[in-house]
């Protein structure tokens, strides 16, 4: 078994440095920590898989590579900033979502400031929605990545960046990539890169050790608070990739727990009858439990069982709304009684359930807001968040926002307020920032925090 613990700074010198960035790592940790729905369960601090694809990428490319998580790792920007020294990267490169992305503009501009000649890249969503304007908005970088990034990396190292499709640079218009169309072309993610013992897991999955894994990319949903990084034509694995990767996990990382962390991970239904099947005929589903995130119009009595079987114990839900117009305008396509008649099944089958509500989507009114928060208490499930709706780059609600449809109002463009918990960067006609952060407290102390139902776990029989 491979030794779970790396050390983060290895000697010599190196071709690439991925950064997930902080400007400040404790206050970074105790906002994870605020996200746990108890103290002694770890949630949210996962492997970032997004890295761990571009270190395999790294790694078949004969790259030498390494990944700094500010946060996991505890590292301040002057230790980062020596660190390079020592190292000396010929490309630096940062992966953010839009609420890390000033965080990484400044660190940017510290290292540019103090290397100039070291190439830097962002990556990721907020990237990806808005290029030309964070190149603009941050000095430090010299390029965004759009995308998927795994074909793109090599080329960094041998093609002029303005030529590279999918990169886009300053004064360059292009800003139009390509789709991995087989993902089995992948290597699996390069875990042994991480010091896994700092991500306790991304759900509660009482084990050992969790990783993360995909078995597709791509959402064909329009849920108008989502952006979409991967585009809606949704791309599967092969169930072989996907069972091999498992049992590499299991071999190599001493893995007991899996989270799924595709977009919708039951919504191509026949694919995961197939993968289930497989899990269970090869026995997969004796030696880990995994967990998931999905709708509740892409699952059925038998499915939720079959999910069980294989070895399912969480699901997450994202419900958004207990009034069905609601639903209607954010794009879910499903009603009320679609929630509670799929928790219903989910719970008979004795799957742990979680889910969401969004607080200010287009429309919301003081009753429709409190109908989201009573349906919470009937549900009556493990863990429900509240998060404020945020109009994200890329997205249609910020499309809407802009256009001042259903009187939504961007308050602020200040990225690092753009946080679904504590945001306040949008409002409307019908309820002010203010109001909705009330609702939010409101919503949390009617419907308060759970001892998580270990007797429903399934035992690992390694």
């Amino acid at each position: 078994m491979t030794n779970k613990k790396c050390n983060p700074f290895e000697k010599g010198k190196l071709d690439l440095m991925l950064i997930n960035p902080s400007t400040d790592f404790k206050k970074d940790k105790r906002i994870i920590d605020s996200l746990k729905v108890n103290k002694e369960v770890p949630r949210q601090m996962a492997a970032q898989i997004g890295i761990g694809y571009l270190l395999s990428s790294a790694k078949k490319a004969g790259l030498k590579a390494e990944f700094i998580d500010m946060v996991a790792y505890e590292t301040s920007v002057n230790n980062l900033l020596e660190h390079i020294r020592e190292k000396e990267p010929s490309v630096i490169g940062f992966s953010s979502f839009t609420v890390q992305v000033k965080s990484a503009g400044s660190i940017a501009n510290r290292i540019k400031e103090r290397f100039p000649y070291i190439k830097i890249g962002l990556g990721g969503p907020h990237a990806t929605a808005m290029p030309k304007e964070t190149l603009k908005e941050f000095k430090g970088f010299d390029f965004a990545v759009l995308g998927e990034g795994e074909k793109i990396l090599p080329q960094l190292f041998n093609v002029r960046l303005s030529e590279i499709k999918g990169v886009v640079t300053r004064g360059k218009e292009d800003c139009s990539f390509d789709r991995i169309q087989n993902l089995d072309e992948l290597s699996f993610p390069s875990w042994e890169k991480f010091d896994l013992s700092r991500y306790p897991g991304a759900d509660p999955h009482f084990t050992n050790q969790e990783l993360i894994m995909s078995t597709s990319r791509g959402c064909p949903n329009n849920c108008v608070f989502c952006a979409r990084p991967y585009g809606k034509n949704r791309i599967n694995r092969s169930i072989d990739s996907v069972i091999g990767e498992i049992e590499r996990n299991i071999k190599d990382f001493g893995c007991e727990a899996i989270n799924f962390c595709d977009e919708t991970f039951t919504a191509d239904m026949k694919y995961s009858e197939e993968l289930f099947d497989e899990l269970i005929r090869r026995g997969l589903n004796k030696k880990i439990r995994w967990s998931c995130e999905t709708r509740v119009d892409t699952a059925t009595p038998e499915l939720f069982k079959q999910m069980k079987n294989a070895g399912c114990y969480y699901i997450f839900f994202g419900f958004e709304s207990a009034e069905d117009n609601m639903l209607k305008r954010a794009g879910k396509g499903f009603t009320s009684e679609k929630i509670k008649e799929s928790i219903g099944w989910a719970k008979e089958a004795e799957i742990v359930c979680a889910g969401s509500f969004i607080l200010g989507l287009p429309g919301e009114t003081e009753e429709t807001a409190k109908k989201s928060i009573n349906l919470a208490k009937e549900l009556d499930i493990y863990s429900t968040t509240f998060p404020i709706a945020v109009p994200f780059p890329g997205t249609i609600m910020r499309k809407m926002a802009q256009k001042n449809a259903f009187g939504l109002k961007i308050l602020s463009n200040n990225w690092d307020d753009y946080g679904k918990q504590d945001s306040g960067v949008m409002d409307s006609d019908t309820l002010s920032i203010n109001r909705l952060r009330e609702l939010q407290k409101d919503a949390y102390n009617y419907n308060p925090k759970k001892e998580f139902p270990t007797h429903l776990l399934t035992k690992i029989r390694g």
